[in-house]
């Protein structure tokens, strides 16, 4: 019998498809968690906005780690249990690394991302027509003053960057290093995310001690840079036929893509059968 009590998920390109929705084969595989008392988790770059209530229906869960890591919200009352977050002098002056290169950014703060109002629009403009339009429109904030905001900041969960290219990207890491206190990853090619001392897989190994969960109890489910470290924390890692071959290398076991229910396929094989 499997050992699994804790499977956490990353969402974008594994429980989601490309048009961002959850398969009826994985809405099927949670609820036969649910009443296995297998506690399924989002484990998720997005903010606490970008989880729907429908999401949560349909996943089932009862808790959810955000932004990387940065929190931990108890979804029965939406409370927050964990906070890992970047105190607003260190947050300043990462923004002031961030404004010597050509990129844009995004910070987060209390589940919503908040962007300078004209890249916001540009942003959304940008994103029309696809199936994250209406998510970028529901996690984020415009900043109508921009000096004002950022003198303002007492905390931020996260900062996400978008660099023009890799170049430019390698970059802003390498001005990044040697700051404490912070960590860093990226889930596509181009983009630099910074969050505070924190990281998906340490935040899902704060919540499974907290639930009374060994890390041989955990299984991680991922397919990009930012659920690395979830994957090498979990007892069984599980990357996705869609994963970069950075993820599939960390993996015990690869699944199917996330057009073919990949989640569900993992955890019918390792999990409930």
């Amino acid at each position: 019998m499997s050992r699994i009590k804790l499977i956490g998920v990353d969402l974008d390109g594994t429980v989601f498809n490309s048009m961002k929705e959850i398969t009826e084969e994985n809405k099927r595989a949670f609820r036969l968690c649910k009443k296995r008392g297998i506690a399924v988790v989002p484990v998720t770059g997005r903010p606490f906005s970008g989880l729907y209530e429908e999401h949560k229906r349909d996943i089932g869960c009862d808790y959810s780690i955000n932004t990387n890591g940065s929190a931990v919200y108890r979804l029965s009352d939406n409370k927050r249990l964990v906070t890992h977050g970047i105190d607003g002098n260190k947050t300043r002056y990462i923004i002031d690394i961030l404004d010597r290169f050509d990129c844009y950014y995004g910070i987060f703060i209390d589940g919503f991302g908040y962007l300078d109002e004209t890249m916001l629009k540009k942003e959304l403009e940008f994103r029309r027509n696809t199936p994250l339009y209406e998510y970028i429109k529901r996690t984020r904030k415009p900043i109508h003053n921009r000096r004002e905001f950022i003198s303002s900041l007492n905390y931020c969960d996260n900062i996400y960057t978008l660099a023009d290219n890799t170049r430019e990207r390698d970059r802003i890491r390498e001005a990044l290093t040697g700051i404490s206190d912070i960590y860093y990853t990226s889930s596509i090619d181009v983009d630099v995310e910074i969050g505070g001392n924190c990281s998906k897989g340490a935040t899902l190994l704060e919540l499974a001690h907290m639930l009374g969960i060994d890390r041989a109890g955990i299984m991680a489910i991922g397919d990009s840079g930012n659920d690395l470290s979830m994957l090498e924390a979990a007892g069984l890692a599980v990357a996705m036929g869609n994963s970069s071959e950075e993820i599939k290398s960390a993996a015990d076991f690869i699944t199917k893509s996330c057009e073919d229910s990949g989640v569900a396929y993992a955890i019918e094989k390792l999990v409930l059968s």
